[in-house]
């Protein structure tokens, strides 16, 4: 979900509006990929662990954002669950307790997964640790133990890069790279990818 700051520079709007926009956009394609495709699981990366050194004013803009969509969707029910991984205590009481009512919910079987203040190489560090205490696998202790491995990995904003998400799980996963800011991804850019994909051979090293 890269780009929600240029974007406002690009459209000279404020951060707060074009934060609001990337998270009504992570909305509206979860809509429509749960409602047009096979897909079952989404995982978006929403805030890192290294994004909580940015600016106080930015951070707190992204709190706002956060908590507001949080009670508009609590508000206006979606056709899907939302589930969030990572560390919450760097958000305000009533935002965690909003985040603790949805990872409770389980109405349906289609989840959006927001990653917010995660790390791939800190849940790698911290799985490698655990095994020393049990006789397991790494995979068992890791915040995505639950979940199977992404088929794609859409980056947008231009970069190519991982920038330390799902290091474990993105083994087979076929990578998308686009110039795109979050907020400008469209469901044609949503359809394009999937065709694309659909075409690949996967093999998964044999």
């Amino acid at each position: 979900m890269d780009g929600n700051n240029r974007w406002s520079k690009k459209k000279s709007l404020s951060k707060l509006n074009a934060y609001k926009k990337g998270a009504e956009n992570l909305i509206k394609l979860s809509h429509y990929l749960f409602n047009n495709t096979d897909a079952k699981f989404i995982s978006a990366f929403a805030l890192s662990k290294n994004n909580l050194e940015r600016p106080t004013s930015l951070l707190n803009i992204i709190k706002k954002v956060l908590k507001n969509s949080l009670k508009q969707i609590n508000e206006h029910q979606v056709n899907f669950d939302i589930h969030f991984l990572g560390k919450f205590d760097f958000l305000d009481k009533e935002t965690q307790n909003l985040i603790t009512k949805f990872n409770h919910s389980d109405n349906f079987s289609k989840k959006l997964f927001i990653y917010i203040n995660y790390g791939g190489r800190e849940d790698l560090e911290k799985a490698a640790s655990n095994i020393k205490k049990k006789k397991s696998n790494l995979k068992s202790h890791l915040i995505t133990s639950h979940l199977p491995d992404p088929d794609i990995l859409i980056r947008t904003g231009g970069f190519r890069r991982i920038s330390n998400f799902l290091l474990y799980e993105i083994a087979f996963t076929d990578f998308f790279f686009l110039d795109k800011l979050w907020p400008d991804l469209s469901n044609a850019d949503l359809r394009k990818i999937i065709k694309n994909y659909s075409s690949i051979e996967r093999k998964f090293g044999r």
